[in-house]
């Protein structure tokens, strides 16, 4: 039985409609997003989740958006294991975390996975908003001959990246840089540029345009709106970004652009990867 039929058992009829059609594996934690309405139920779906879920040795779920720069959301244990920390494993790579004090989905799995395979030896990788390292530290198992400046402002994240960084054996490769991504030493210069900040990656477009070299890639991460069709949300979201790079004297073109998953209703994280051309 899928885990959100399990819930749809448990409430009455006239909330199902209030039931997610998802949830996240975290390591050994279910994460669940339940609306406050359903939080009567709380107790009994989880422990109903642990019943026939039996991977799982938490259940929690996410009580509010994620709303601050570190990008930390709120998390209540509703069963099991009274925790929020836990080892998750992706892509042969270990990440020990807390979900109540970093920023974490495993939706961003295939991105991670897809911007890996396209990091060639000898690149110099930017990861403007690294959180644990899930990008950085895939990057440098992928890539023999490669270093990764992974940037994040929230201190609780880059001490999980500094532990997972010396888990996956990547410590010749990745270097763990704890503030302001716009204020990292003007010596760095990037093959390419990971922007996994969707809510502010519109404002670092200029301080990823001073990083890269001619030739390299921006990954840009940002959301869309769902009152147009994919394609011309996904059309505005390209010009938009093309109009300001081109006003910081960049020739780009853009020759991937996806949209990845609803983040809440009406809206849509996508992402476009961005080749520079010439720098004027």
């Amino acid at each position: 039985m899928k885990l959100s039929q399990v819930i749809r058992n448990l409430v009455p009829e006239n909330c199902r409609f209030l039931i997610p059609s998802r949830h996240e594996e975290v390591g050994d934690i279910c994460l669940l997003k339940l609306p406050e309405e359903l939080s009567d139920f709380y107790s009994v779906i989880g422990e109903a989740v642990l019943e026939n879920f039996p991977q799982f040795k938490v259940v929690a779920v996410r009580t509010g958006r994620i709303k601050n720069e570190q990008r930390v959301g709120e998390i209540k244990v509703i069963a099991g294991e009274n925790r929020t920390e836990t080892e998750h494993r992706e892509y042969g790579c270990r990440y020990k975390l807390d979900l109540g004090k970093v920023f974490f989905t495993p939706r961003l799995s295939y991105e991670h996975n897809r911007v890996a395979n396209l990091v060639r030896e000898g690149e110099v990788v930017l990861n403007m908003f690294s959180g644990i390292g899930t990008f950085s530290i895939l990057i440098a198992k992928r890539v023999k001959n490669c270093k990764v400046f992974s940037v994040d402002i929230n201190p609780q994240a880059i001490e999980y990246l500094k532990k997972n960084i010396l888990l996956n054996g990547v410590q010749d490769k990745v270097i763990a840089i704890l503030g302001d991504a716009a204020k990292i030493e003007e010596t760095v210069q990037a093959n390419r540029i990971i922007m996994p900040l969707p809510l502010r990656a519109y404002e670092y477009l200029e301080i990823a345009a001073h990083k890269i070299i001619p030739g390299g890639t921006i990954h840009y991460y940002d959301t869309i709106f769902a009152e147009e069709t994919k394609i011309q949300q996904l059309n505005n979201l390209s010009e938009k970004v093309r109009a300001r790079l081109e006003d910081l004297k960049l020739e780009i073109k853009i020759p991937y652009k996806r949209r990845i998953r609803s983040l809440t209703p009406g809206f849509y994280l996508s992402v476009l990867d961005i080749l520079v051309l010439k720098k004027n």
